[in-house]
Order: structure tokens, then sequence, then C-alpha cells
């Protein structure tokens, strides 16, 4: 099973750009809300699994895209969720 990843971007846009080019890699994506702790000036992000983040960083390289900011998605005990910056 893959790893959950949030992605931050400076617009909505940008946002729907990135969504749509990794579903043309063939990697599912989703638009969704951006947690509160990670929101700024837009609040939408790229939610995905995959068990590469690499293959969506050689995307985005490809692309052009730059995020401005990439999360693993993890659960402390109690399952409440963190987020941990991917370098």
């Amino acid at each position: 099973m893959g790893k959950e990843y949030i992605i931050s971007f400076s617009s909505f846009y940008k946002a729907a750009y990135a969504q749509d080019m990794l579903r043309e890699a063939g990697i599912s994506a989703s638009l969704r809300r951006l947690p509160a702790e990670l929101a700024r000036s837009c609040s939408t992000g790229v939610y995905l699994k995959t068990s590469s983040a690499e293959d969506v960083m050689s995307v985005f390289e490809r692309k052009q895209i730059k995020p401005r900011g990439i999360y693993q998605i993890s659960r402390d005990e109690k399952g409440k969720k963190k987020y941990i910056m991917v370098p």
C-alpha cells in the first residue's frame, strides 16, 4: 500500500494543473482543502497515495511544476494526522 501525501501550491489553478499532469502520467490524485496548519494563501491541495514520491517529483520536473510544499501524511498512536515535509 502506498503512502499518503498532500501537496500545496500558491494558487488553485496551479493545484488543478498539477492534478491534471499527474493523471496524465497515470498517478491518481484529487483536489481537496488543505488542513488549517498547512493552508496559506491557497487552501486547495493535491492529495494522493503512491509508493514512490520520486514518480510525482519526476512529473513535476518534466512539466516545470513548483509546489509550495510536499507533505507525507502519517498518524500518531491516537490516529491524529501529522504532516511531515518531504525535502
